[in-house]
């Protein structure tokens, strides 16, 4: 059998069946989550969806994702009605774990279907301009990328999320701008926003891109295609109307559920964005200070290193408010949004929703470490462009994947992490030099990226023998060396993008 043909169906049933072995590893209390939350759709009447307080896991996801749970819920009354009992205390059972986890890799089907959606295009020259890429090598890297990513599979498969399918849609949004099927790339869009609101860090960069290259016509009156105008209007108003009309009269207790900015500035565990680096600047200059005898000591464990989610004043620095946060990531967008607006291009709108999605993560309120995975999805397109791009995007996979460690906490799944991480890192490296000829780090990446493995060492093994009382030690530390990374891959995107 030639392998270079293996289809698309064939592909997502190889990873389907590998992700299987991922069944009885750990979850997290996500699982509890998303198990809440097949109860409250499939018990409560519409009206209590977003009201229901029962477990401390109330719904705080946009309407579309209600109903998918709702849909699921029907099959899980036929797998364990238990599933389906609402209540404060966690369930867990046999098959409750074999069908919430056999849940994500089945709608991870729509990932594949945007896996080959994806192919199709860079098989056409259509995201490299005009230079077609290899079937075969296009193949490995959008596995490499998406249905066996190491962030997908440590996040959904292990810890416990449904990122696979939004990444899908996320990934059929961008494949249809940039084929220039304008209404339905903004439909795709539409529908995702409606599913997982993170993808808001984005939305700037789909509204210039679409005004500009859709909207906006010198040839028609006013300048403006009208109707392609009203064509992407309705479809935007349409999928809005059929998430929030059914809850028309709820919207104002759903967005308070989407938007809880009373849960502090950085997550229980810090996102290794620049706020963490504030974060410690703020620990450390309050301990110098102490020690210098200028500041009085409480004795106490400094606020922000509690380990709980909650707002927290700095002692030292200013403290961050969300429209702080605001402000500043409007004001990085800006000067990219203006260049795609004077010169729009796939290329251009591509490496632009790269920028918009980590400009968000460097610099918003209360981000989760786990939206990496909203840049790693129009990155893995963006790689296709140049060798730097590659190199660039497997700089940050490595340090992100690995800045993803501490939500796999318990000693038994050390080695499933590591080898999740060497192992698709391992594979993503020699098919990007295939592809682009060579991808060289330079040499403070290099040491950087090998001064994760001492980083590693001290974290794991050491600490947890001689610290074991610092239980947010680790944390932090994993936080500061990450955010450095984070903080270098940033300045690079900026770099080509603007």
């Amino acid at each position: 059998m030639d392998v270079t043909r293996v289809s698309w169906p064939i592909i997502y049933l190889l990873t389907a069946f590998l992700k299987l072995f991922l069944l009885h590893s750990y979850f997290s209390t996500d699982f509890d989550v998303h198990r809440n939350w097949l109860a409250i759709t499939h018990t409560l009447p519409l009206s209590q969806w977003y009201y229901d307080e029962t477990s401390q896991w109330t719904l705080d996801y946009p309407p579309f994702f209600a109903w998918f749970e709702w849909a699921l819920s029907h099959f899980a009354a036929l797998v364990d009605p238990k599933i389906l009992t609402l209540q404060a205390e966690p369930y867990h059972s046999l098959s409750t774990l074999i069908f919430q986890r056999c849940s994500v890799i089945v709608s991870d089907i729509v990932l594949c279907y945007a896996c080959y959606r994806a192919s199709n295009l860079l098989e056409a020259g259509v995201v490299v301009g005009g230079k077609k890429v290899d079937s075969w090598t296009c193949k490995l890297l959008l596995v490499g990328c998406y249905l066996g990513c190491a962030g997908l599979l440590i996040v959904d498969h292990v810890h416990f999320q449904y990122n696979g399918f939004l990444s899908g849609l996320f990934l059929l949004s961008l494949c249809g701008v940039m084929e220039g099927r304008w209404v339905e790339g903004g439909f795709w869009f539409a529908v995702l926003l409606n599913f997982k609101h993170i993808y808001m860090y984005v939305a700037p960069v789909y509204f210039v891109y679409l005004l500009r290259c859709h909207v906006f016509h010198p040839g028609q009156f006013l300048g403006v295609n009208w109707s392609g105008l009203i064509k992407l209007g309705l479809t935007v108003i349409g999928v809005l109307v059929a998430s929030f009309g059914p809850f028309l009269s709820h919207i104002p207790q759903i967005l308070s559920r989407l938007f809880p900015f009373q849960r502090g500035l950085c997550h229980a565990y810090w996102a290794p964005n620049i706020w963490a680096l504030y974060n410690t600047l703020d620990i450390t200059a309050t301990k110098v200070l102490q020690l210098a005898g200028i500041m009085p000591s409480d004795g106490g464990v400094h606020p922000l290193m509690s380990g709980l989610v909650q707002t927290s004043d700095f002692k030292v620095l200013p403290n961050i408010t969300p429209l702080h946060c605001a402000t500043l990531t409007l004001a990085l967008w800006s000067l990219p949004l203006i260049k795609l607006f004077k010169s729009p291009s796939p290329e251009r709108f591509l490496r632009s929703v790269v920028f918009a999605a980590f400009t968000s993560y460097m610099t918003g309120y209360h981000v989760h470490e786990k939206a990496l995975l909203v840049i790693l999805v129009p990155y893995g397109l963006a790689l296709f462009l140049d060798s730097s791009t590659a190199k660039d995007y497997l700089f940050l996979s490595v340090i992100g994947t690995y800045s993803l460690f501490p939500l796999l906490y318990q000693v038994q799944e050390l080695p499933l992490k590591v080898v999740i991480h060497i192992m698709l890192h391992s594979f993503l490296r020699p098919t990007l030099v295939s592809l682009h000829g060579r991808v060289d780090m330079n040499r403070l990446e290099k040491v950087y990226l090998w001064g994760l493995v001492g980083h590693f060492i001290v974290l794991e093994i050491v600490c947890p023998v001689l610290l074991p009382d610092k239980e947010f030690l680790p944390l932090m530390l994993y936080s500061v060396y990450c955010a450095v990374g984070f903080l270098w891959a940033y300045v690079r995107v900026w770099v080509s993008v603007c």
